[in-house]
C-alpha cells in the first residue's frame, strides 16, 4: 500500500526526514514530519519509479537517510585494523577498483570493509548529494544488540527481496554475517542449515531474530524449527499516523535509520 497523509504539505519539506530504503528490485521510501508521523509511505519497483514517487525524489529534502546493500563485506577485530593498510585489503575485494568504505562498530569492537554498487550509490547521491548513507548490515546488527544474551546462540534473519542477510552470535560473541540469494524455503533451510554445521550448532538455537518486509508466513514456520524462540525486530520507536495504516508500515524496523547516522 502506499499512502499520503491530507498533513504532507511542500512548503514544510525543509522540516520534513525522508528515509529510504534502496535496493536493486524496490525501493521504499517515508517521510516523517519532526513529531515522527508518517508523512508518506512509498514502495515501488526500482526500475519503473511511479510518478508519484518521482515528484517526490525531486523535492529538496534537507534531512535524508539512505540504507543500501553492501558488496564484499569483511569485519576486522578492531585491535589489528590499521587504516595506512587499507589498500592492502583492495587486493581482497572483487572489484579493487571501486571505493572501500569503512565502519567502525563500536560495541562488537570491529571495523567493517565493504563497497556499494556503483550504479546504486550514484543514483542516490546524484539525487541527494548530503544524504546520510548507512550500509544494511550496520542497521541489522545495531538493532539485533539489545537480543544478544551473554549465553546462548542468536541467529538473525533479514529477508529483502531475493537476498536475505544471516548472522550469528554464540553466548554474546559476534560469529559471522553473510548475504544470500535466498527464493525458496528450502533455500533458507540450506543455508542456516550450513551455519549450524560450520560452528557446530544443535537441532535448534536459543533465539531467531527475523526482520524484513512482506514476510512470508511458511518462511516464519520454516525458522520455528530452528529456534527455541522466534522474536520479530520492529522499529525501537514506531511511527505515528493520523490514519489507519498497516502496523507493518508504521513500525517497520526501516524508521530506526536515521538513529544508526551516529
Amino acid at each position: 500500500m502506499n499512502y499520503t497523509a491530507k498533513q504532507f504539505h511542500l512548503h514544510y519539506i525543509s522540516q520534513y526526514t525522508l528515509i529510504v530504503k534502496a535496493n536493486y528490485e524496490y525501493d521504499m521510501l517515508y517521510v516523517l514530519d519532526a513529531e515522527g508521523q508518517i508523512l508518506v509511505y512509498m514502495k515501488f519497483e526500482s526500475m519503473e519509479p511511479s510518478e508519484e514517487a518521482l515528484k517526490l525524489l525531486s523535492l529538496p529534502f534537507q534531512q535524508v537517510f539512505v540504507s543500501v546493500p553492501s558488496q564484499n563485506l569483511t569485519f576486522i577485530p578492531q585491535d589489528l585494523y590499521q587504516e595506512e593498510d587499507l589498500d592492502a585489503y583492495r587486493d581482497f575485494m572483487e572489484n579493487p577498483s571501486a571505493a572501500i568504505e569503512t565502519e567502525h562498530l563500536d560495541f562488537l569492537q570491529i571495523q567493517a570493509l565493504y563497497q556499494y554498487d556503483v550504479l546504486l550509490s550514484h543514483r542516490w547521491k546524484t539525487l541527494f548529494p548530503s544524504a546520510v548513507f548507512i550500509p544494511e548490515f550496520k542497521l541489522n546488527l545495531l538493532q539485533a544488540r539489545p537480543y544478544i544474551p551473554l549465553k546462548g546462540e542468536v541467529v538473525g534473519v533479514v529477508f529483502n527481496n531475493s537476498t536475505t542477510d544471516i548472522f550469528l552470535f554464540v553466548n554474546g560473541q559476534f560469529k559471522f554475517y553473510n548475504t544470500f540469494e535466498i527464493l525458496s524455503d528450502d533455500d533458507l533451510s540450506y543455508f542456516i542449515l550450513n551455519v549450524f554445521d560450520n560452528f557446530q550448532l544443535k537441532d535448534k538455537v536459543t533465539k531467531a531474530l527475523v526482520s524484513g518486509v512482506d514476510l512470508e508466513d511458511s518462511v516464519l514456520r520454516k525458522l520455528e524449527n530452528y529456534a527455541h524462540e522466534l522474536v520479530y525486530i520492529k522499529a525501537s520507536h514506531p511511527a505515528k499516523a493520523n490514519e489507519a495504516l498497516e502496523e507493518e508500515v508504521s513500525s517497520l524496523y526501516l524508521l530506526d535509520l536515521p538513529t544508526c547516522a551516529s
